[in-house]
């Protein structure tokens, strides 16, 4: 555990590094694990069979069990031709069986293509085509959506199927689209199906990985907003879950975190599943979070550790029906995903203590290109408006945007990250890569992440804007100029602006602006043509919930367009 304190030392190395003073040891020689994600929470299940590890509704699966079953996938893996260094697609909402596939992906040697499963049909084929990937997990719930896919195999694992009899009971019962086993087409099978395949392979599957290896590719925005391949190594993963044990006090075998936050998301993966079964704690998966029952499902599941969104806290601190111990089993409260402002962490805070909780909120910055989480607020010494200081073995520095020269101290510029979680590259995007990855002159590769920030006098850092226009809808990123490009390649548009206005559930959606071409009347059948369009090329989670036909789309003295008398029309 770390406790952070004021430390002076007279080491030059700190002159361009203040926060190091904070640190209560200097983490210059931090040992990162040498080899796999699976390696690691298999020495974990070795110290700590019977921990538990994953808990979903009312079943658990202790370390020993989990790995029992990750070993069988990969054998059923192997058994249907997959090798290493191929891609295996992962489309799911969290379930404990999603999470033994992706370290039976890792085990074998294989990479795994983690796909949001609200993406859009053309999405998805674009990350299939980019990865070259031929064996694709699904849900029951959007099989339908890629049935028709092209593809040497489909496993089909219903949401259920790790729920006890009534929950499964009750899913069944209120999920409108229902997937029957019977409707599988002939290149699907059923998770049991899958699953029973182990027993052809006698032979030992492991492949031998080393941390550098390739592990996951995650889907970002970047700088630009068209989604890109994120590469994330092994040690990608593994640094930030020995740099969040050094940062945060309580990760420790046996505490518990809420793991809600999809394994697609860069936070959801490394802090919601990675960083606590690499430590041998328990992983209560959710797989998909009621944002206004938050404060029964923590009273009721009683995790120590409570990642979030703003957006999210918001609407727990307007939840009147807590009950004074509700959130007394928290410890931490990690805010990811957007800016926390200070007034909301106070509300929050009083709002813990109000209903039993000892926490605090450590605000987390990262972006999933860093694997998400680099730079943790203090418990002690917080400065309102901060973001933190840089993990151990993590640099930061501001620059002048769109250069390599660093501002004095207290300018604003942008936000450069160089450390052992930086991603690899933008998958077969090298143009991309060098763009968002530059070596400077100090002869250190630094991640430019887009957004402006400074840093004071005693190495706090502090997130200001973004270089890029964005959306952050209940901590999902969306990026107008994309689905503009979108919107402006139907035969009926002529110009679109997306923007986001306010939202109660979710702080932000998006909301199109379209002016149609002069030929093209405004017409229900025009309407509805356009909605299908977006439906199909525009992710679910980034699809506008608000649309509007202008004539002309206002313009700036300069010509460009201006988005801020657009934004503040709403």
């Amino acid at each position: 555990m770390v406790n952070f304190v004021k430390e002076k030392s007279n080491n030059t190395d700190y002159i361009n590094a203040p926060w190091r003073k904070y640190y209560k040891e200097d983490f210059k020689n931090i040992n990162y694990f040498e080899g796999s994600l699976y390696e690691k929470i298999l020495d974990i299940s070795n110290k700590y069979p019977n921990n538990i590890a994953l808990e979903y509704f009312t079943k658990h699966y202790t370390y020993k069990e989990m790995i029992n079953i990750i070993d069988k996938i990969a054998l059923s893996l192997v058994s249907y031709g997959v090798k290493e260094n191929d891609y295996v697609t992962i489309c799911m909402a969290n379930c404990p069986k999603v999470i033994c596939v992706f370290y039976a992906i890792n085990k074998i040697g294989a990479i795994a293509n983690i796909i949001h499963p609200l993406s859009s049909i053309n999405e998805i084929k674009k990350c299939l085509k980019a990865t070259k990937s031929n064996f694709i997990f699904v849900s029951d719930f959007i099989y339908n959506k890629i049935r028709k896919f092209k593809v040497r195999k489909v496993v089909v694992i219903p949401i259920s199927e790790s729920m006890n009899l009534l929950t499964k009971t009750l899913y069944k019962l209120t999920t409108k689209k229902k997937y029957k086993a019977n409707n599988l087409a002939k290149n699907a099978l059923s998770w049991s199906k899958f699953l029973s395949s182990y027993k052809k392979i006698h032979l030992d599957v492991f492949k031998p990985r080393n941390k550098n290896d390739d592990a996951v590719i995650l889907y970002s925005g970047g700088t630009t907003g068209n989604p890109k391949g994120v590469v994330l190594t092994n040690l990608c993963l593994d640094a930030i879950s020995k740099q969040c044990e050094l940062m945060v006090d309580d990760t420790v075998p046996g505490n518990s975190i809420l793991s809600y936050l999809p394994i697609f998301h860069g936070f959801g993966l490394a802090i919601g599943i990675h960083m606590p079964l690499s430590l041998g704690m328990k992983c209560i998966i959710i797989p998909k979070i009621n944002v206004k029952k938050m404060n029964k499902i923590v009273e009721k599941t009683k995790p120590n550790f409570l990642p979030v969104i703003p957006s999210i806290l918001e609407s727990m601190v307007k939840d009147k029906r807590a009950s004074k111990k509700s959130l007394q089993s928290v410890l931490c409260v990690l805010s990811c995903g957007d800016f926390l402002n200070y007034e909301l962490k106070n509300k929050v805070e009083e709002y813990l203590k109000c209903h039993g909780a000892k926490a605090v909120i450590r605000a987390v910055y990262g972006l999933t290109e860093s694997t998400a989480a680099t730079c943790v607020s203090l418990v002690e010494d917080y400065t309102e408006g901060s973001i933190g200081i840089p993990s151990p073995d993590t640099l930061y520095k501001i620059v002048k945007p769109n250069t390599t020269i660093t501002v004095p101290i207290g300018d604003i510029g942008e936000i450069c990250i160089s450390g052992p979680s930086v991603m690899k590259e933008y998958l077969n995007n090298p143009s991309e890569t060098y763009r968002t990855i530059r070596v400077h002159e100090d002869g250190r590769k630094w991640l430019h992440t887009g957004d402006l920030g400074r840093m004071d006098d005693n190495g706090i850092f502090y997130f200001e804007s973004r270089l890029k226009r964005l959306i952050i809808s209940n901590g999902c990123n969306i990026y107008p100029n994309y689905l503009e490009d979108i919107y402006n390649k139907h035969p009926f548009i002529e110009n679109s602006v997306v923007i986001g206005i306010p939202d109660d559930i979710k702080g932000q959606v998006a909301k199109a602006i379209i002016m149609l071409k002069k030929n093209i009347k405004l017409t229900d059948a025009v309407k509805t043509n356009i909605l299908e369009y977006a439906n199909n090329n525009i992710a679910k989670y980034a699809l506008p919930k608000e649309y509007e036909y202008v004539d002309n789309i206002p313009k700036t003295s300069l010509g460009t367009v201006d988005y801020k008398k657009l934004e503040n029309h709403e």
